[in-house]
């Protein structure tokens, strides 16, 4: 008897303890997505709505090349009514006096991760990015996005699904309770699991590197006659060739790179060179990439361009903390940016000891030059695939990966703009990519100052034309129509700033932005 009921209390403790691991584990996983950090109330804020007229200000023209001076531009009921020459009739209408200022379209961020953050809505806002495509969707997410269509403060919201992977059973089951991944692995399970998403209302499938052929053909084949995109990863089980006829966008620069790479050889790898050298490599690249644009044109086929992040993996394996230092660090969400220790690589951290592209271990002389060379070449072939693509016309549009270290949500897109700039972009050609492009890939009728497309603009106080770096001097953004002056992009920042420090875990007072 009494064993029976030590075996019952045993029992009893070992649920006990299994039920608290995952309760401990799954919080634990919302936390380091940013899910337990301190959410800032959007009511609070002073959006002002009804008639609003910009007065005296230049306008982006259509070709993106020049402004036009001293428009006067009425929006109303969330659109763009009237553009003149001259004042208009202003009764009942908010006064913007936009002399001397330049209005642009709204900015677009087409890869961006949300995750459980919600504050970064607001962040988008305060930078000038009034319409973002997340590209790990959740359920989270499609609330947001209804939230929003309902007068909640935040960007346009393009969703695309969780990442579609093909793994064992096992890996599989840890990815979907740990990442979000759906696991897919035959073509009847891909078509219930594609019909599922479209009911729940996403946009589009995200493809990840992961997903076996069967899967994918069937994702695909399944997704566009629903009416929903295909984006992401150039598939490991497959080439650039396959995707053509399937995808609508490819997720990443490097994506298209790495393609190459495999194509190459596989003696590459993130530990250095092997026999073949960087400029071998960079000699492949540069025969194929145009080869690879011209398909991609062909086949109406858009690009995301993250090349600020690519730059930056080399710099945060040798110089991780000058890096934080120059990055709106105050800005991220702590939760992920201090991730956990039990995960130490791999993961999403950024600051040291848990940061996901830090250099480990102790290296030789060597074997850190070699390191530091391959991550120069990936980004210098990166480099040249953009050239490539914008020669050969393809529809680029500018994406920053933002929660991945170090891209902090709405800031980054503004350091992409940088880093297009010196990888030979024309400052047209950036803010073409950031407005009008995007806009026509996700029909989202804005992109434009146009009469009849959405009131999503930015005023500026300097010419972006002039300076990329002048698409950071904000005056003002509107949103569907909702105007945000100054002084309320000031109050969102030290608000999601004031949430971050209440929730922070560690000091990040080293790495203060220089």
């Amino acid at each position: 008897m009494k064993i029976k009921i030590v075996l019952k209390a045993c029992c009893v403790l070992f649920l006990l303890a299994s039920l608290a691991f995952i309760y401990l584990a799954n919080r634990d996983i919302s936390k380091i997505y940013g899910g337990l950090t301190e959410r800032v109330d959007p009511k609070q804020f002073n959006a002002i709505d009804g008639k609003i007229i910009i007065e005296n200000v230049n306008i982006l023209a259509n070709d993106g090349q020049s402004f036009l001076a001293d428009k006067s531009v009425t929006l109303e009921h969330g659109h763009i009514t009237e553009i003149a020459n001259n004042t208009i009739e202003s009764t009942g209408a908010t006064l913007i006096d936009g002399a001397g200022k330049f209005l642009i379209p709204g900015l677009s961020d087409t890869h961006v991760h949300l995750f459980k953050s919600p504050n970064d809505l607001l962040l988008y806002l305060a930078n000038g990015v009034t319409q973002v495509r997340e590209l790990i969707g959740e359920d989270d997410h499609l609330q947001w996005r209804s939230e929003i269509e309902n007068g909640r403060l935040g960007p346009d919201l393009f969703i695309a699904s969780p990442r579609i992977g093909s793994f064992e059973l096992l890996e599989g089951w840890f990815m979907e309770w740990s990442q979000g991944f759906l696991n897919i692995s035959t073509a009847a399970d891909a078509v219930r699991e594609v019909n599922r998403l479209h009911q729940q209302g996403y946009d589009a499938v995200k493809i990840y590197s992961q997903i076996n052929k069967e899967t994918y053909d069937a994702v695909t084949q399944t997704a566009r006659p629903l009416g929903m995109k295909v984006v992401g990863h150039i598939p490991w089980s497959i080439g650039i060739a396959d995707i053509l006829a399937h995808q609508d966008s490819v997720a990443h620069l490097e994506e298209l790179m790495n393609a190459l790479n495999r194509e190459f050889g596989k003696s590459i790898s993130a530990t250095g060179f092997g026999s073949k050298t960087a400029d071998e490599f960079l000699s492949y690249v540069n025969k194929r990439s145009d080869e690879v644009a011209e398909t991609l044109r062909d086949n109406d086929i858009a690009v995301s361009t993250t090349l600020w992040l690519v730059e930056s993996f080399v710099r945060q394996k040798f110089e991780l903390e000058q890096v934080l230092s120059e990055v709106e660090l105050a800005y991220e969400n702590p939760g992920i940016s201090e991730w956990t220790p039990n995960v130490p690589q791999g993961g999403l951290g950024w600051l040291p000891g848990v940061n996901r592209y830090f250099q480990p271990g102790e290296l030789t002389a060597e074997q850190a030059a070699g390191r530091r060379k391959y991550w120069e070449t990936y980004a210098q072939a990166c480099q040249i695939i953009l050239k490539s693509l914008l020669k050969n016309q393809v529809k680029v549009m500018t994406g920053t990966d933002a929660n991945l270290p170090p891209t902090v949500p709405g800031f980054s897109l503004h350091d992409e703009f940088v880093s297009l700039k010196k990888a030979g972009m024309t400052n047209a050609q950036i803010l073409k990519a950031a407005t009008q492009t995007p806009a026509d890939w996700l029909d989202s009728n804005a992109g434009r100052i146009v009469p009849g497309f959405k009131a999503n603009l930015v005023l500026l106080d300097k010419n972006p034309l002039v300076d990329i770096e002048h698409t950071k001097a904000i005056n003002a953004v509107i949103v569907s129509g909702k105007l945000l002056k100054r002084s309320t992009l000031d109050n969102i920042l030290r608000s999601v700033k004031a949430a971050n420090d209440a929730s922070r875990s560690r000091d990040i007072s080293d790495f203060h932005q220089h």
